[in-house]
C-alpha cells in the first residue's frame, strides 16, 4: 500500500526537458533515482520510496518525459532521449547515483548506466530487461507502420482518451493489469490523471508515446548496452504470469549472462509489478544487497 507522502518535490530543468522529481529522505544523503515504467508515473514508488529513504539515502522518483508532470516528448529518438536524461539528472542530484527502476524504467536505467559508469554506483530493475524478442520478430513493418500511421492520427484529430470519471480509469487499468489491488489502481490514477474535455478525465502520460515513438529499439540493441555495464545489478522478478512480464526465462538467463555482475531472485506470489504486490522482499533484497555491494 502506498506510504508516506514525499518530504518534497520540484521540476529539474534537463536536455532540453522538465522533469517532475519526488524526493525523500535527507537532501545530503547518498542518491538513488527511481525509474518507472511506460505509462505510469514516480508516484507508484510512493510504498517503497520512504523505506529506501530510512536506509540513508536521498531517495528521487522521476516522472520520465512525456509522463506524469514531466514535460511533452519531442520528434526524435525518445528512448535515448530518456536515457540521456537520466545521466543529466544524476549529474545535477550527485554522481555516482543508484537506480532502483520498473519495466521500461529498468531498461532505461541499465542503459544510461552502461553509457555512463561513471555516474552509477548500482542498479535494482524489477522486471526490467525489456520485451520478448517474439514481440519484434512477429511484427510485419509494413502493419507496424499502418498502426502507427494510424495512431498518430487518432492524436492529432482527438487527444488524449477521455474517460467520463477516475473510477473509470482504474477499472480500465485494472483490466489490463489484472493483478493491480484497487487501493494501488485508485492511487495510480489520482496521481496519473487530470481534468480533460467536457468534464472527463485523461491519463497525464503524453498521447503520442500511444504511437511507437520509443524506438528504434530492439533486444539486440540491449544485450550491446548490458555487456558494456560495469555496476552491480540486481534483477527481481514476479514467480507469477502477468500482463508484461512475458520475457521467457532462456531470454531473462540470456540477457543476464550478458551484465558482468548480475544477480536474480523470484519474488513468489507477484506478477509485474512486483514492488506493489510483495514490498517486504522487495526491500529483504534491497538490503541484502546493498550489503553485498556497498551503498
Amino acid at each position: 500500500m502506498p506510504g508516506r507522502q514525499p518530504d518534497r518535490a520540484l521540476f529539474v530543468d534537463v536536455n532540453r526537458t522538465r522533469l517532475r522529481v519526488w524526493q525523500w529522505g535527507d537532501a545530503a544523503a547518498p542518491v538513488v533515482i527511481m525509474v518507472h515504467g511506460a505509462f505510469d508515473h514516480g508516484r507508484m514508488f510512493d510504498g517503497i520510496a520512504p523505506r529506501i529513504a530510512e536506509l540513508g539515502f536521498h531517495v528521487n522518483a522521476v516522472d520520465m518525459r512525456g509522463h506524469g508532470d514531466s514535460a511533452r516528448l519531442w520528434s526524435g529518438n525518445t528512448w535515448l532521449a530518456m536515457n540521456l536524461d537520466l545521466a543529466m539528472l544524476a549529474r545535477h542530484l550527485g554522481a555516482p547515483v543508484r537506480f532502483v527502476s520498473h519495466s521500461m524504467g529498468g531498461g532505461q536505467s541499465l542503459c544510461a548506466a552502461s553509457a555512463f559508469p561513471e555516474l552509477v554506483r548500482w542498479v535494482v530493475t524489477i522486471d526490467g530487461l525489456g520485451p520478448p524478442r517474439v514481440a519484434f520478430e512477429a511484427r510485419d513493418p509494413a502493419t507496424s507502420a499502418s498502426e502507427a500511421f494510424t495512431a498518430i492520427e487518432r492524436v492529432w484529430d482527438q487527444g488524449p482518451r477521455q474517460y467520463p470519471s477516475r473510477e473509470d480509469m482504474a477499472a480500465r487499468r485494472q483490466r489490463i493489469n489484472v493483478r493491480m489491488s484497487d487501493e494501488w489502481a485508485q492511487h495510480l490514477v489520482v496521481h496519473g490523471s487530470r481534468p480533460g474535455r467536457d468534464g472527463g478525465f485523461e491519463w497525464k502520460f503524453d498521447p503520442v508515446f500511444n504511437t511507437g515513438v520509443p524506438g528504434p529499439f530492439s533486444p539486440d540493441l540491449l544485450l550491446a548496452q548490458f555487456r558494456l555495464l560495469q555496476c552491480p545489478v540486481l534483477l527481481l522478478t514476479g514467480s507469477e504470469p502477468d500482463t508484461w512480464n512475458d520475457l521467457t526465462p532462456d531470454e531473462r538467463d540470456e540477457r543476464l549472462a550478458t551484465i558482468p555482475d548480475s544477480r536474480h531472485h523470484e519474488i513468489a506470489d507477484a506478477g509485474h509489478y512486483v514492488h506493489l504486490e510483495q514490498p517486504d522482499p522487495v526491500m529483504d533484497h534491497l538490503r541484502a544487497f546493498i550489503d553485498e555491494v556497498g551503498a
